[in-house]
């Protein structure tokens, strides 16, 4: 009997009946592959219709770890029979995160890419409490199955999904297919079991998980591992939780001894800040956080007919608007001027509420006049200057409060808010020209 194949997109899931060069969906190029069409069967099942409201219902109990970071970025701790991924780089700090975790609990740790002479060599080196943990190097996801049923931990890690294969398809490992179908398997035994499992995923030059996009469909939480390898500070990000809010970091700092928390996240933001040309504070929500970080601007001469525009941790677009506004709206010449813009720390800008803060450090830089460190922005700037409120202005404000500020530049609308909650002065502005005129 001939083999029946079908194509599926690995950027976006999408499947097709015959292959193309370029995916009709996303419209990426040479992301189509092949793969076997067959699906593992799980048994035929009866169908069962039941009203919602007799569907039986109890609290969930998260289970937490030994970080606490982790249990925040998840949402409160890991809800029993989930399937938690985490992606990154190599050598990030995946394993040893998952190491960490893993510790703290009972816990199945399958290692599909390491010996577990190094993963007890890692362990030993972080201090870590090895009797809780029990390794095994079996990649077949129908025996790990069998050992989760057998071992009943407390926690499942798989590192990594590229290494796992099934018997129930052909492919080589790390295929589509595979790769696709191991982690089906998981989830139905997650859900049955109700073992959280946790497990990690290489990521392609293009910064996307490797495998099919809808591995990423197919779990219920996705954690990206961000951070730069010049620098210690790792950042923990959901990008997508059933369980919880997306918006939520974990902040670590890769050491000798492993992943630490950083219980003061503005440290990272701010550690090293002094007044310069250029420099401007402001705040932003991550979840149920608040953290203060440094834009910093450089606007120098150009000799070219096209100035460039460049931007570390925030989107370039929105940086060209801004410059267009304050040339506009601000009587700032900027068409013979270079200008980049770079957020301290690693830190990546998503949100309008920092407008404000931007442009006051390309006025600072282009002006060499240096704003002082204990001033705060916040504020959204329109295409026609003005100056509008943000969203929870009052968490931002209590945050500047905490950190010593003694002065804050925000909206008019959001100024009588704030007046009654920061303890130094609140300067109201209605517009890009105010503010420039107040500053400068």
């Amino acid at each position: 009997m001939k083999k029946q194949f079908s194509y599926i997109c690995i950027s976006c899931g999408t499947e097709f009946p015959k292959w193309f060069g370029q995916c009709p969906n996303c419209n990426e190029w040479n992301v189509i592959v092949e793969t076997d069409k067959k699906t593992t069967g799980y048994g035929s099942r009866d169908v069962v219709v039941v009203p919602l409201s007799e569907v039986e219902f109890d609290e969930v109990d998260r289970i937490k770890t030994c970080i606490s970071e982790f249990d925040l970025v998840c949402g409160g701790g890991m809800v029993p029979g989930s399937i938690i991924l985490i992606g990154g780089e190599p050598g990030i700090g995946k394993s040893t995160l998952a190491l960490q975790i893993s510790h703290s609990l009972h816990t199945l740790y399958v290692a599909g890419e390491e010996s577990p002479v190094q993963i007890r060599s890692r362990a030993t080196r972080l201090g870590l409490n090895i009797d809780s943990i029990y390794i095994s190097s079996n990649t077949q996801v129908e025996e790990i199955i069998k050992l989760i049923l057998s071992n009943k931990p407390e926690c499942v890690i798989v590192d990594s999904i590229q290494t796992l294969f099934t018997s129930e398809i052909q492919g080589l490992i790390g295929s589509v297919g595979q790769i696709r179908e191991s982690t089906a398997q998981l989830v139905a035994a997650a859900k049955k079991t109700g073992i959280p499992i946790i497990i990690t995923g290489h990521i392609t030059k293009d910064g996307a998980i490797a495998g099919p996009k809808i591995l990423e469909h197919q779990v219920d939480t996705v954690l990206y591992f961000e951070g730069d390898f010049s620098k210690d500070f790792r950042i923990l990000r959901a990008f997508k939780n059933r369980f919880g809010s997306v918006n939520e970091i974990g902040i670590f700092r890769m050491t000798g001894k492993g992943l630490i928390e950083v219980k003061d996240k503005n440290s990272i933001f701010l550690d090293s800040y002094y007044s310069s040309p250029g420099s401007a504070i402001s705040a932003a929500l991550e979840g149920t956080r608040t953290i203060l970080f440094e834009v910093q601007s450089l606007v120098s001469f150009s000799s070219f007919p096209n100035p460039r525009r460049m931007a570390d941790g925030l989107d370039l677009n929105r940086l060209i608007l801004m410059i267009a506004v304050l040339e506009k709206h601000g009587s700032l010449k900027l068409n013979s001027f270079d200008v980049f813009i770079n957020v301290a720390g690693g830190f990546q800008i998503n949100e309008t509420s920092s407008d404000l803060a931007i442009a006051m450090s390309i006025a600072s830089s282009l002006k060499e006049i240096p704003i002082t460190q204990d001033i705060g922005f916040l504020g959204e700037i329109s295409l026609s200057g003005e100056i509008r409120p943000v969203s929870q202005c009052l968490r931002r404000i209590n945050e500047f409060n905490r950190s010593g500020f003694k002065e804050i530049i925000i909206s008019k609308n959001d100024s009588k808010e704030a007046l009654h909650r920061f303890e130094g002065e609140v300067i109201g502005v209605k517009n890009i020209s105010e503010a420039l005129d107040y500053l400068f």
